[in-house]
């Protein structure tokens, strides 16, 4: 009799420790499944940023064409957005371009910290941008027409 408690007992914990197996499968095909939808989604998004963020470079490099900006003002601009975009080898040197004045005029006040300076320091602030921005003229305005032709897809 008491072997065929044992065998009861163990047919039962056996039975249980089979279905919670079961369950934990399933969580985990749920739990696999949930993550590609996310992988997926998140790849959308990001195809849906670096096509925004194209579409603004080649925008911000119309301006610049069309001296609607300056091109420390685009650097910026486009520097921040090619952050954005998965880049071609092509891309990303066009974008290093305006990466390096970016960088170069950085230190120069912006906004309100550029609005609060005085008279004299602006004056000497924007001879001092504009001498930077004559030694990238050229490679600016090349890789600006260049990035008027990016890719959107």
């Amino acid at each position: 009799m008491t072997s065929a408690v044992i065998l009861i007992i163990g047919g039962t914990v056996t039975m249980a420790l089979i279905g919670y197996a079961l369950y934990l499968g399933l969580q985990l095909k749920g739990q696999k499944l949930r993550q590609e939808k996310a992988d997926k989604e998140l790849g959308v998004e990001l195809e849906r940023n670096d096509r925004d963020a194209r579409k603004s470079v080649q925008i911000i490099a119309k301006a610049l064409m069309q001296k609607n900006l300056t091109e420390t003002e685009a650097a910026m601009r486009i520097g921040f957005l090619s952050q954005k975009i998965t880049a071609s080898p092509e891309e990303a040197t066009l974008f290093s371009v305006f990466q390096q004045l970016a960088e170069a005029t950085s230190h120069v006040p912006i906004l309100d910290d550029w609005l609060a300076l005085d008279v004299i320091e602006k004056s000497r602030l924007t001879q001092e941008r504009t001498a930077i921005e004559s030694k990238y003229t050229e490679f600016v305005q090349a890789s600006a027409e260049q990035l008027t032709r990016l890719r959107l897809t």
